[in-house]
């Protein structure tokens, strides 16, 4: 869909997409944003909190890289304030391409899966910008395996992502 295509879109569609991409949004991110401030008052600097003993727990993380610490290769090459500002700048271009995504899906079943990342992306990116790190605090373990520790956005945003493949190879024609 081109921009004019979308902006001929009549009214009440794009404010359905306007009004679903909101209310997942200030509901979905509020909650993380709100989840990480309730972690990092209760979770640092104390013990963890066992969930299930041997699987779960919650332990609190400063989280300086992005999922899986797959730029945790920059410290070579970049000081601490540069890393900041090259993911500030990464996760707010994904943030918005993904936004760009959910404008232009011509389909309504792409718009909860593109809402999902998108709360996702906001409220990590958002929790970057306000504290310097991203809060992690939800454990997965069992025995020596340890799971990368997540958060809420993550769970969001890996969820859009399990609805959108779903919803790809299930539920789109060809012609889509």
């Amino acid at each position: 869909m081109k921009f004019t295509e979308m902006m001929d879109m009549r009214p009440e569609k794009f404010f359905i997409k306007i009004l679903i991409l909101a209310v997942v949004v200030i509901v979905f991110t509020g909650s993380d944003l709100i989840v990480k401030e309730i972690a990092t008052r209760n979770l640092r600097n104390a013990p963890d909190v066992v969930v299930i003993p041997g699987l779960w727990t919650f332990h609190y993380v400063v989280n300086d890289d992005i999922g899986f610490s797959i730029l945790n290769w920059l410290n070579d090459f970049l000081n601490r304030t540069q890393k900041w500002i090259f993911l500030v700048i990464l996760q707010g271009i994904g943030t918005i391409i993904v936004i760009s995504f959910y404008f232009y899906s011509k389909s309504y079943k792409y718009l909860i899966p593109l809402a999902f990342i998108s709360s996702g992306a906001l409220g990590n990116v958002t929790d970057r910008i306000m504290r310097g790190h991203v809060v992690d605090y939800v454990k997965w373990f069992y025995n020596d395996f340890i799971w990368p520790i997540f958060n809420l956005a993550d769970v969001y945003t890996v969820t859009g992502a399990i609805m959108l493949i779903i919803v790809l190879f299930f539920f789109s024609k060809d012609s889509d």
